[in-house]
């Protein structure tokens, strides 16, 4: 099988992730400190009407030109088609929300209207020259743009808050990182801009349907519950909602470089009806997603308290439920993330959106039954039940095309080893209590390292391939 790309890419992925998350988790500890909650949750707001403002922008085109690119058919013309019509369709949308200016009178008063403007038309021009790029098999600039683009966010957000600006300044750093991403992007976009015509547009029409059913449902699977939150809340539950699901995300940190390597690599693999390869690269992308994401879910829930009261201060404190249960749903989403990937890229986006659907829908009646009652962990639990319905269906799905297996002694290992570094940290916070933030990273060091040991000795695979990422960086 060559995945020797894909392992490129996914290390090159890996690294800026990882980057890109340490520094977002930095910038916003010390914002939850300096700002506070209520500004916080403002801008998680706005990022979230952004949300379905760029899915207003893109009804499924984007996604739809990424496919034509990547089974190489005129992949120019179909840029050029996708460009004209998202621009078009990013000022209609710019209009009509200026026009509503009087009813979104919270997001007015605090002064980020303009800014959701700016930044809706920064990423129009950031999506498509990230489209062209990624879909041409350079997921790593991709990734190596997103991280330029972190950087630059969160030093503008951060000397923006401490200048005393608050949400303004946070939506001012997300649209100057955008502007970075797409500068670094724009380097690297080799397809030229060209005359199209009417079959170019047709032939983005007929993916664009499910294109589009796909985003709206990851649009609303990933802005719903924030949305529902500020309503029936207010802005500082969704910072307390929103900054453990931030931290809840280390347990996704390898799967999204994986998921997008492998995204353009398995369309051509179906493409040439090479479906064993795609089973191959699936089973192996499991063992790697779930290397970090199970020992990630289970430690993070044995220290959530202290976890969330030291790093982001005492009010956050009170969410620790819901960061466990955010930590199962992340690890549960590893299936749906991959899977649902494979049924889109094997040319079965219908199937992606059954098993996406169902999960979106199942997210927002949860949440509007269990926010109410529960509070944040309402909107926890409702992610969890969300999580386990797309990946189930998922699973049942792709079952039909791709055979789906796991690499059953890599996966042994990874949860044995999980365990024991449960046993171990349970055992050491019970003989020194995380009292202080050097004893609680302490703590999270020695189970990582009791971790790292044990998946190491247990499987040979695992310990070559570290060997062989290990010897790629250095």
């Amino acid at each position: 099988m060559a995945v020797s790309p894909v392992r490129r890419q996914s290390l090159i992925g890996l690294c800026t992730t990882v980057g890109s998350t340490l520094i977002g988790f930095a910038s916003t500890v010390y914002i939850a400190h300096a700002a506070g909650a209520a500004a916080l949750g403002a801008y998680y707001v706005l990022s979230a009407y952004l949300g379905f403002l760029l899915l207003a922008s893109d009804p499924g085109l984007g996604g739809a030109a990424a496919q034509r690119i990547a089974e190489r058919d005129e992949p120019a013309a179909h840029l050029s088609a996708y460009a004209v019509v998202r621009v078009s369709l990013a000022l209609a949308v710019v209009g009509a929300l200026l026009a509503a200016r009087p009813l979104l009178v919270d997001l007015d008063a605090a002064g980020l209207l303009p800014w959701l403007a700016l930044a809706l038309i920064a990423s129009t021009a950031a999506g498509i020259i990230a489209t062209g790029v990624y879909a041409s098999g350079q997921a790593g600039v991709t990734q190596a743009a997103d991280l330029v683009g972190v950087g630059v966010r969160v030093t503008v957000q951060v000397a923006a808050v401490a200048l005393g600006f608050g949400a303004a300044g946070l939506a001012g750093g997300l649209v100057a990182g955008t502007v970075a991403a797409a500068l670094v992007n724009r380097r690297f976009l080799a397809l030229r801009f060209t005359r199209f015509g009417k079959r170019h547009l047709s032939s983005l029409a007929s993916f664009a349907l499910w294109s589009f059913l796909l985003s709206l449902v990851a649009v609303v699977s990933a802005n719903a519950d924030t949305l529902l939150l500020g309503y029936l809340l207010s802005d500082r539950e969704v910072a307390l909602y929103r900054t453990p699901f931030q931290l809840a995300s280390l347990a996704v940190l390898s799967t999204m470089p994986i998921r997008a390597s492998l995204a353009p690599r398995i369309a051509g693999w179906a493409r040439d009806g090479a479906l064993g390869e795609v089973a191959d690269a699936l089973a192996r992308a499991w063992t790697f997603a779930l290397l970090l994401a199970v020992p990630a879910a289970a430690g993070g829930a044995l220290l959530a308290d202290r976890l969330l009261y030291f790093l982001y201060g005492a009010d956050f404190a009170e969410a620790a439920p819901a960061l466990v249960l955010l930590l199962a749903a992340e690890l549960v989403t590893v299936g749906s993330l991959l899977e649902g990937m494979a049924l889109s890229a094997v040319g079965r986006p219908r199937g992606a959106f059954v098993a996406a659907g169902a999960g979106a829908a199942v997210l927002v009646i949860a949440d509007l039954a269990l926010i109410p009652v529960l509070g944040v962990t309402g909107a926890a639990l409702a992610l969890l039940l969300s999580s386990v319905t797309a990946t189930i269906l998922a699973r049942l799905l792709l079952a039909r095309t791709v055979t789906v297996r796991f690499e059953r002694r890599p996966v042994a290992a990874v949860l044995v080893s999980a365990a024991l570094m449960a046993v171990a940290v349970s055992g050491l916070r019970a003989l020194v209590p995380p009292a202080s933030l050097p004893v609680a990273v302490g703590t999270v060091a020695f189970g990582a390292l009791v971790y790292l040991f044990a998946v190491l000795a247990l499987d040979p695979s695992i310990r070559d391939e570290v060997g062989g990422l290990v010897r790629a960086l250095v």
